[in-house]
Parts: structure tokens; sequence; C-alpha cells
């Protein structure tokens, strides 16, 4: 049926959904099962730079993503574990949500993408389209849409 798994979290109620569908599927079916999170990249604006000197503050803005980032992870491999997946695998891409994960969905060989159907979203979703629209379109793979 499936062998390679991909799902896409961003710590949403949904996502986390999306990751326990993926992980019973997974662990009924033997696949393998690769959680993915696309983070945005933090621009360091002017006003970040002046913040960062006031306070302080030394090195990059991205250290509070990345614990965000490993945070999601954390949870969605703890669900996992719980529905008996031997091993799952976690990668972080940086770009558009939807192109990042359907792009990644290929190289990796996916032959399932999940996804919760409402994510942390911004602005841009609500006039350009879900993540979840986006991904279910451009995708090559079978898509579920977690609710």
């Amino acid at each position: 049926m499936f062998k390679k798994i991909v799902c896409a979290v961003d710590g949403s109620r949904h996502a986390l959904r999306a990751a326990e569908v993926a992980s019973e599927l997974a662990a009924k079916v033997g696949a393998k099962l690769i959680f993915l999170t696309v983070a945005k990249p933090i621009k360091m604006t002017e006003d970040v730079k002046r913040y960062m000197a006031a306070e302080h503050l030394t090195g990059s803005p991205q250290y509070v993503l990345d614990e965000l980032t490993e945070q999601i992870l954390d949870e969605a491999k703890a669900c996992a574990h719980r529905c008996g997946v031997a091993k799952a695998v976690t990668e972080v891409k940086t770009g558009s949500p939807a192109r990042t994960i359907v792009a990644f969905a290929d190289s990796a060989g996916a032959d399932l993408l999940v996804l919760g159907s409402r994510g942390l979203g911004d602005l841009e979703g609500m006039f350009l389209g879900s993540v979840s629209h986006k991904v279910t379109s451009l995708a090559k793979c079978t898509c579920m849409t977690v609710k």
C-alpha cells in the first residue's frame, strides 16, 4: 500500500491530528514515516537589530525558531512512538510552505503526503488559499488532509 509517508507539521491542532493519523497508518502498514516542518526564514530588520542591541543580545533570532521547530517535531515523534512506529525521521526546511512540502515529498519519494486541513497560517493564507489546498493541487503523490 504505502511505503513512505511524509507528514507536514506546524504545531497547530490540525497538524497534531495529522501526525496521529499518519503514525497510526505507518504503524499498520509498516511504512517509513517522515515528519516535515517548514519554517520561514527570519529577516534581520533594523528594528530587530535595535531591539537586540538595547537588550544586549548577541547572535541571531533564529534560536527562537529552532526551539519552536524542535518542540513541534518532538511532539510528532512522541505521537509516532505512542502509535508503535519504531523510528520516525524528522526534517526541517525553509521556504514557502506549500511548494517546499511538495518539493520535499517529491525528492523523498513519498507515496502519501499527510497534513492538517488548517495550520498556523497567516494573512497570506487568507488571500492566496490554504497550504493544504495548494499542496493537494501541486503534489504528484496521494494526499490526505486531516481535520
